[in-house]
């Protein structure tokens, strides 16, 4: 069962740290059907609590995570970028990102400014409790308060870990929310890809040390848990 966006109650009750664009839709079916009480905080940022309240979140790298942005921002009629960013060639949409005269915060919804804030440093933001600029916040709060940080590109590897922490039943996995006919990440000019990861300094960062971390870990997995980990992979 989920909770969404609402104060965390209990130790018990593990709480899903939502940054958009990360896969998280397909979590959220995946948590539908547990009977835990599963929150899912998809417009909060990490908040700190006396009682040891327990986070997990989903990474992904910041450029792929800002080019899934603006296919999806075009794909999606409801979004309240979508009239603008309908027919906005990608080079116009990184301008937006790129502009450091627009303040990196949240404007009106339909505000076209809102680009800058759904791209730049938005794991920072959500991790650190706000600050888009506040990295060692954000890998302070990972280290104290989250019993997982797993990513996007291996996704099956984050469900195992999850699987382990909590024993959910994940027989099987229904992709919520893909974004179709965009294109992949290296079939982007590398100039694009690098001006995203110039503006997203702070995520690319946290995205790195967070993924060495969980790299680490599967490493140290003794040879029955390995064993464990590729028979889960290949059934899905």
């Amino acid at each position: 069962m989920i909770i969404f966006d609402k104060e965390a109650t209990t130790p018990e009750n593990p709480v899903f740290l939502h940054i958009p664009k990360t896969g998280g839709k397909t979590l959220w079916d995946l948590f539908e059907r547990q009977q835990d009480t599963i929150h899912v905080w998809h417009n909060r940022y990490f908040k700190e609590y006396q009682k040891p309240i327990r986070f997990f979140t989903i990474l992904r790298d910041p450029a792929d995570r800002v080019i899934s942005t603006y296919y999806y921002i075009r794909s999606y009629e409801r979004d309240a970028l979508y009239q603008k960013v309908n027919n906005m060639p990608l080079q116009e949409f990184i301008e937006y990102m790129q502009n450091d005269k627009i303040e990196n915060k949240l404007y009106k919804k339909k505000d076209i400014r809102n680009i800058r804030y759904r791209t730049v440093n938005l794991a920072t933001r959500y991790l650190s409790g706000g600050d888009p600029n506040d990295l060692e916040q954000a890998k302070k709060n990972i280290t104290k308060h989250f019993d997982l940080v797993g990513f996007t590109d291996m996704y099956l590897e984050s469900l195992f870990f999850m699987n382990k922490i909590h024993d959910w039943n994940f027989s099987s996995i229904n992709r919520k929310n893909k974004t179709d006919n965009r294109p992949k990440i290296d079939e982007i000019s590398p100039k694009i890809i690098q001006s995203i990861e110039q503006v997203n300094q702070h995520d690319k960062e946290l995205y790195e040390w967070a993924k060495r971390k969980f790299h680490k870990k599967l490493t140290s997995l003794d040879k029955h848990t390995k064993k464990e980990l590729n028979k889960w992979v290949n059934q899905f």
